[in-house]
């Protein structure tokens, strides 16, 4: 015997068909996300340094680089000068004190006054009226031993040195006769002398014996 089919038929319903199943699945309220309105962007406004560059770090050191550069350059520029300036002043000092020295040193009582007035001639105002009144107590004397000196100078020094002032060392032989000397004799000198730098003429400002 057959078993008898118990599957239920879906009763016909006439007129109306009956609804098929969707092949795409419906959202369900829950899964439905509401989308948030679009907001407009707003220009950001411009920095101030937009309107008006700043300088790149680089640059500024690269400034401050050439800035101090030049400063160094212009220091030792002005430093050589005065260097040089020195130097030539030495140099001038120098040969003015040499003869200073041979004219202070060397003498003949045949020509005294000529060597008083060469030496007060080349000297400061202050140190010709020290000279004078001591030259003026040995004119007679040297008149009347007829003494007669040839220096010559051996070695010279810079003790200081400006443009204006300098004080040389010098080391002179003197070689001196006279009547009581006949034999001529050897001195050995050392002097200091202060010149001065007047009007571009160094002159003689102060000797003394070391």
């Amino acid at each position: 015997m057959t078993a008898p089919n118990r599957t239920r038929k879906r009763p016909v319903v006439a007129g109306k068909k009956a609804p098929r199943p969707s092949p795409v699945p419906r959202e369900t309220p829950e899964e439905t996300v509401a989308e948030e309105p679009a907001v407009p962007e707003t220009p950001s406004p411009a920095p101030a340094a937009a309107k008006k560059k700043l300088p790149r770090p680089r640059r500024i050191v690269a400034g401050v680089l050439v800035l101090l550069l030049l400063g160094a350059g212009g220091f030792a520029g002005w430093q050589w000068y005065r260097h040089a300036q020195v130097d030539s002043a030495r140099e001038a000092a120098t040969g003015a004190a040499r003869q200073f020295a041979l004219d202070l040193t060397s003498y003949d009582f045949t020509k005294i006054d000529d060597n008083l007035k060469k030496v007060t001639g080349d000297s400061t105002d202050s140190f010709a009226k020290q000279y004078q009144s001591v030259a003026n107590n040995l004119t007679q004397l040297m008149r009347q031993y007829k003494a007669v000196a040839k220096s010559t100078v051996v070695q010279t020094g810079i003790a200081e040195a400006t443009t204006d002032r300098a004080v040389v060392l010098l080391f002179v032989d003197q070689t001196i006769t006279n009547t009581n000397s006949p034999q001529p004799r050897v001195e050995r000198n050392r002097l200091q002398l202060t010149v001065l730098n007047q009007d571009g003429d160094w002159r003689l400002d102060d000797v003394q014996l070391r």
